[in-house]
């Protein structure tokens, strides 16, 4: 699995969407005029990273890039570890060290 304890992958994979983004440097805004047809609690936000353009919605803890094809695989996924993968395009490890540095970049306190 890796250098780390189950408790520290599961502390990963919980880091906020946006203390993730705010920590590898991605621009990102609410798209304040996207409105769900199926949820209310969706999260609709326009990121930009490295000159790739992303809109993810999220929903609690999954989350789902709209400008990748819905039939092309990884176009979804849940928790940060799946989200700083699917961004840097970086792997499980790496991404799991990624959101690991964010969450201590916060000090402890998301």
């Amino acid at each position: 699995m890796g250098p780390w304890t189950a408790e520290e992958i599961e502390l990963a994979r919980a880091v906020p969407f946006y203390v993730l983004l705010r920590f590898i440097g991605a621009y990102y805004k609410l798209d304040r005029e996207y409105r769900s047809a199926t949820s209310g609690d969706s999260i609709p936000v326009l990121v930009g990273h490295r000159g790739r353009d992303f809109r993810f919605v999220f929903t609690n803890e999954k989350w789902v890039n709209e400008l990748t094809p819905p039939t092309k695989r990884g176009r979804g996924g849940a928790g940060a570890i799946d989200l700083a993968a699917h961004i840097t395009g970086l792997d499980f490890v790496r991404s799991v060290k990624i959101c690991i540095d964010a969450h201590e970049s916060t000090d402890g306190t998301l």
